[in-house]
């Protein structure tokens, strides 16, 4: 669901994926809550004055547990396919060309980086050129990729499904097949996840 009150700035929808595990985290970590606002409480907190529409990937085991955001809850299309089932899930529901996906575990992600990626991809469709079909980011220290967060086309649906009827679900090979733009980045914290409680800094960038 949008904000009413600033209209988004592109025809993009927004997606979180919640619908992981949280082996190592002890917990669902898409609740955690280290200052009085929740991981995916944040996440759709950024989304929101971004976006036409917030969907939300979880399980069937997690769903209810969203409930209370008041967003349109999206459970993976086949089960036990990890990010990119949760992807595959977002896609097939979003009805504008870009969707923008974040993660609950990456809580330093900022609103000027969801800026700068929107910013990439207003140009690109600005010089009506078809590629690339997805925005993601790369450590400048070491070159390392993250494919989370990620601005991605629509128009991959059948690209993606294609790759997961082979049982290939690795997020970051799929990117590589849709000729995505890395945005470098020399932050140490924007690209970074918690795993555990432990990995929470204390603070938000």
């Amino acid at each position: 669901m949008g904000d009413s009150s600033s209209p988004p700035l592109f025809d993009v929808t927004g997606g979180i994926l919640a619908g992981g595990h949280s082996s190592r985290f002890g917990s669902n970590k898409a609740l955690f809550s280290p200052n009085g606002e929740t991981l995916i409480e944040r996440a759709a907190g950024l989304l929101r004055p971004l976006c036409r529409q917030v969907l939300v990937s979880a399980s069937h085991a997690n769903a209810e547990a969203y409930a209370f955001l008041g967003l349109d809850i999206v459970e993976d299309l086949h089960s036990d396919c990890g990010p990119l089932g949760g992807l595959e899930a977002m896609l097939n529901r979003c009805m504008t060309p870009w969707l923008l996906v974040l993660t609950c575990d990456m809580p330093y992600v900022s609103s000027e980086a969801l800026h700068e990626m929107i910013s990439h991809a207003q140009l690109s469709d600005a010089l009506d050129d078809s590629l690339p079909r997805a925005f993601a980011w790369q450590r400048a220290s070491d070159g390392s990729i993250s494919p989370f967060p990620l601005l991605i086309k629509r128009s991959v649906l059948p690209q993606l499904r294609e790759q997961m009827r082979h049982e290939h679900y690795g997020v970051k090979a799929f990117l590589r097949t849709v000729d995505t733009y890395y945005i470098k980045t020399d932050s140490a914290q924007l690209l970074s996840n918690i795993n555990r409680p432990e990995d929470w800094q204390g603070q938000l960038i």
